[in-house]
Order: C-alpha cells, then sequence, then structure tokens
C-alpha cells in the first residue's frame, strides 16, 4: 500500500515540485497552502507523514505540531523550514518534530529524511521481546505504547526509538552518534547534537525528576546508557 505524505507549503511551487517528485517515487501525496487545510486533511484522511512548512498562513508549523500531538497523534512530522537558525530547529524537536531540513533543500535529502523517519515508525522492528519491563516503566514494542507506572506516555517515533535502544540493553553507553544511527538513520550523522534535545523531551515525559535522570543517564563526554531497575 502506498504511503500518503501530507505535503503542507503556502508556496504553490514547493508543493507541486515535492508532490510530483514524492509520486514518481511511488507516494500518494495530499496537499495543504495553510494551517487550517492541514488540519481539515488529517480529520479526513489517514496520514503516514507530514512535510510541514513553519511559516504558514491560519496556524503556522509550530501550533499545528503542538496541536497533532496534544490530541496524541503519533504522526511522523518533518519540518519543511526557511530557518536555518539553531534555535528554531531546537524548538522544532522540543515540541515533537521528528526532524526538520532547511530550503533550499535537495529532493533526493528529503526522500531520504523521509524513508528514515518512516522505517523508525514501521512496526517491524527486529526485537526478541514483545514488552521490555525495566523498573516502572513497559515498553509494547508491536504496539508502540509506553507506560509509566501504568500510565500511558505518548512519545514521538523517535524517542520511542531511543527509548527502545537503551532500554534493550540497561548499563550499556551509547555515543550520540550511535543513537542518532539507530534513532533516524545514517543520513542524520551530522546532526547528533540534536539527539541531546530529543533526550530531554524523553525524560520529561518518562523520569519523575528529569534534572535527576532514574533511567535515561548522561556519561559526560560519550552520550548515554539507561540505569534505574532493570
Amino acid at each position: 500500500m502506498k504511503k500518503k505524505i501530507l505535503v503542507a507549503d503556502d508556496e504553490t511551487k514547493i508543493r507541486d515540485m515535492v508532490s510530483s517528485y514524492l509520486i514518481n517515487e511511488g507516494y500518494e501525496t495530499i496537499e495543504a497552502s495553510n494551517g487550517y487545510e492541514v488540519i481539515d486533511q488529517l480529520k479526513q484522511n489517514s496520514i503516514d507523514l507530514i512535510l510541514l512548512d513553519i511559516m504558514m498562513p491560519g496556524l503556522d508549523g509550530y501550533q499545528i505540531l503542538r496541536e497533532v500531538r496534544q490530541q496524541n497523534k503519533k504522526i511522523p512530522i518533518i519540518f519543511l523550514t526557511a530557518k536555518s537558525d539553531e534555535v528554531d530547529k531546537l524548538l522544532g524537536l522540543e515540541i515533537g518534530a521528528d526532524d526538520y531540513i532547511t530550503k533550499p533543500f535537495s529532493l533526493r535529502e528529503l526522500l531520504a529524511r523521509m524513508k528514515a523517519v518512516l522505517r523508525r515508525t514501521s512496526p517491524d522492528d527486529e526485537v526478541d521481546e514483545e514488552v521490555i519491563i525495566r523498573g516502572d516503566i513497559s515498553i509494547h514494542l508491536s504496539k508502540y505504547e509506553v507506560y509509566v507506572s501504568g500510565k500511558k506516555v505518548a512519545l514521538t517515533p523517535t524517542e520511542f526509538k531511543i527509548l527502545v535502544a537503551l532500554a534493550q540493553k540497561p548499563g550499556r553507553v551509547f555515543s550520540r552518534l550511535q543513537l542518532m544511527n539507530i534513532a533516524m538513520g545514517e543520513a542524520y550523522a551530522n546532526y547528533e547534537r540534536s539527539i541531546d534535545t530529543h533526550v530531554s523531551n524523553l525524560r520529561k515525559k518518562i523520569e519523575e525528576d528529569p534534572a535527576n535522570p532514574k533511567y535515561i543517564q548522561t556519561v559526560y563526554g560519550i552520550g548515554y546508557r539507561f540505569g534505574g531497575e532493570t
């Protein structure tokens, strides 16, 4: 079945260019030219991934992303942004974006980013356990669900991948680059520092005290490991 991609950008030229390329690559596309159209399309269609421009009329990309995540929708979202400032990129990651790509961009790079995001959100991970239990945390692999003290928490696909990688091998130290490759694919090797933002978001969701984490522990100068009860 073809993956359905929502291409949301207020520039007709960009929408047409991206949609045409993706259709030729075997995807189905739906377009939206403003924030309200994005919300309408999400209500009417089952979307596999959103390519979302930040500077959208009506509702901007940040507002749309917050609304999608508040509804606990796990649709992967890649920001298309003319903003190259690191603060803008980190803000997108902090509120739940799975990745960002800065305009102007290569269509081949965009496709590589999309494939990496879609791979990590597919349910066919090669894992031995159906459920991983670590202390108060239980991770249901096939359902992509995480519970902390019996309460379900909503993780982004990237956060879920990071948690699974660490929880499967408690005590093992993973470098930032290793976690980036696991969670986001080889194409992201130059963006390994953004893993810190994903880890920070993850801690806020699963740790009782994110400032003093029990589970996702920092190994200074190297990366992260899973600690706590195993």
